[in-house]
């Protein structure tokens, strides 16, 4: 029988368990503590968490991290609305009337209004009215969301700009304009521009003379920006998304020159006209250009001495374009799901360039690409056809490489890289007819091209191999891996070689081969006993085969001599044949 005294004890941790989970935990909690989880309440909750008791009622009106939200779009009963209106406005009046009063400070005043009738518009004095009082009691952070007369425009009153507290300022004017005084942000760091029309062509020259400690800088579908120009000494990060460069004027002008900056990105942007980028930042070490489009001829330089990262992703170039970098400390560049439409010349200067990657870019196809009209004289590289990709990178040692565009064999690749070490490539054939010098200094290669065109019947695919472009492109590359001791490759380019090709091109150096058959083995054994001609110095073979030929019994057997056709091959002594399924 079971000790009363163990029940009553039971009985009492069962009890004191309860009044635990009873207890209200957050009213005990110093007022300092309560203010900071304020901050990462939505809007208006701190007014709903002030009808749960008085105490909270009193931290409410005096958190320093002040929050309102009013929606007018909705519902279409006038009255109603009316109501919210008057309501809403003597709501915030009656808040921040009685913090000015009080002398409290704080910290951040969000005012989001969404209207877009004008009975209910706020109108540019009532927010200016709020703002006066948030200057007041010290504000830090200004996030103002409100709906402005596209012809009256806003600006900011004085108060703001003397304002010494003020670190942070978010502005969102639903694509209304807005203008500066001439007045400045002398201790504002971070600003924060969303869905802003500027009309003024000196904006970023402003920024620059006027924020003097701005350390942060965020344009967010900003239309109407003419000429950026900044040379901001405090700036470290600049984030451009979602804006729209007009095209109407002849030469835009992008130029950051700001000694401090760290990190730009562009991104969703639209730059229509003729656009000349020119960043001169020493302090730069991330840059990253991505899902953007360049209407004509595009021409950027880099001069930075610690970019360290490079990036150009998803973007499209309409035009002919020029990437000028001269940047010592970049280890690492790379180029990805972009479309060109005309010739791309990238031009890399780097002691230090370790990696360059060109993934997934295409070309547009003949057809779409003889609209535009011909590049300027100043990007014409040697002769050749307009539409290629022109890279130079004397110090690269290691090039990643993966094509998806079928029609991309149409169209060459130069390489200029006499210290290539490592290759990486997959993907579709590049045409390598304008390779200005060969990869003397290769060491390491891993080859996986085949084109990615289907067809419909055995003929045309015959007629595609047997394309003359196409046979020149794979003999072409085979040449330039020819100093290769390493190498890794599948067979469709010596397939194609030695369609019009009796003679094997040697690969003096190459020590170990790894070949990865793209069909039946059986069927490509006169194909690899052909290349194999050519590899004097071979000591290690390897073959892996996506299909095992009936013929082979064992699909792990080891291959003689005999097997491969001793008349055409005759291996050295430390030759190892091997096959393997993937």
């Amino acid at each position: 029988m079971e000790s009363p005294f163990k029940s009553m004890a039971m009985s009492s941790d069962q009890d004191t368990r309860i009044l635990a989970c009873t207890h209200d935990r957050l009213s005990g909690l110093p007022d300092q503590v309560i203010y900071h989880i304020f901050s990462f309440l939505g809007a208006n909750d701190t007014a709903r968490l002030g009808l749960v008791s008085k105490r909270f009622k009193k931290l409410c009106s005096s958190s320093p991290y002040l929050n309102f939200v009013a929606d007018f779009d909705s519902g279409s009963d006038h009255s109603c609305l009316r109501t919210r209106y008057t309501d809403f406005c003597s709501y915030v009046d009656k808040v921040l009337r009685s913090r000015e009063k009080t002398g409290e400070g704080l910290i951040r005043l969000l005012v989001h209004w969404f209207c877009k009738q004008r009975r209910f518009d706020i109108g540019g004095s009532v927010v200016n009215s709020w703002v006066t009082v948030a200057t007041k009691c010290g504000v830090e952070e200004l996030d103002m969301l409100v709906h402005v007369d596209s012809l009256k425009g806003y600006s900011l009153p004085d108060c703001v700009y003397k304002c010494e507290s003020l670190r942070a300022l978010k502005l969102n004017l639903q694509m209304g304009r807005f203008s500066f005084q001439i007045l400045g942000f002398d201790w504002l760091k971070d600003l924060w521009l969303d869905s802003v029309t500027i009309g003024d062509k000196y904006f970023g020259q402003r920024i620059s003379d006027r924020c003097k400690c701005l350390k942060r800088l965020t344009l967010e579908n900003v239309d109407g920006i003419s000429d950026l120009t900044m040379t901001s000494s405090s700036l470290e990060e600049l984030e451009i998304s979602d804006c729209r460069f007009p095209n109407s004027f002849f030469d835009g002008k992008f130029n950051i020159s700001c000694s401090s900056l760290k990190v730009l990105t562009i991104s969703r942007c639209q730059f229509k006209a003729l656009w000349h980028v020119n960043l001169n930042c020493q302090s730069l070490e991330n840059l990253t250009v991505q899902d953007s489009e360049f209407g004509r001829f595009f021409v950027c330089k880099i001069d930075c001495e610690s970019l360290e990262t490079l990036e150009v992703c998803g973007s499209n170039f309409l035009e002919a374009c020029q990437l000028l970098v001269d940047c010592p400390s970049l280890i690492h560049a790379m180029i990805s799901s972009c479309r060109f439409a005309n010739v791309c010349f990238l031009n890399i200067k780097s002691s230090s360039l370790g990696g360059l990657t060109l993934s997934e870019c295409k070309f547009s196809s003949p057809e779409i690409g003889s609209q535009y009209s011909k590049p300027k004289k100043e990007i014409k590289v040697g002769a050749g056809p307009c539409r290629r990709i022109i890279m130079k990178a004397e110090n690269l040692e290691t090039l990643n490489v993966s094509s998806s565009d079928a029609y991309s064999y149409e169209f060459p690749l130069s390489i200029s890289a006499p210290k290539l070490k490592d290759l990486w490539w997959t993907g579709d054939p590049v045409d390598f007819s304008y390779l200005n010098q060969g990869m003397v200094s290769l060491l390491n290669a891993r080859i996986h091209i085949k084109p990615t065109c289907r067809h419909r019947s055995e003929e045309s695919d015959r007629r595609c191999k047997h394309s003359k472009s196409l046979i020149y492109c794979a003999a072409k590359f085979l040449q330039c891996l020819s100093e290769a001791r390493f190498l890794s490759i599948n067979t469709w380019p010596i397939e194609i070689f030695f369609m019009q090709n009796d003679s094997p091109i040697v690969f003096k150096k190459l020590q170990n081969l790894v070949l990865l058959t793209d069909g039946s083995f059986a069927d490509q054994i006169p194909t690899i006993a052909s290349f194999l001609r050519g590899l004097p110095n071979l000591r290690r073979l390897i073959i892996r085969c996506e299909q095992i030929s009936h013929e082979l019994s064992d699909p792990n057997a080891s291959l003689t001599q005999t097997t491969l056709n001793p008349c055409l091959f005759s291996p050295c002594q430390n030759t190892h044949f091997s096959c393997s399924s993937l």
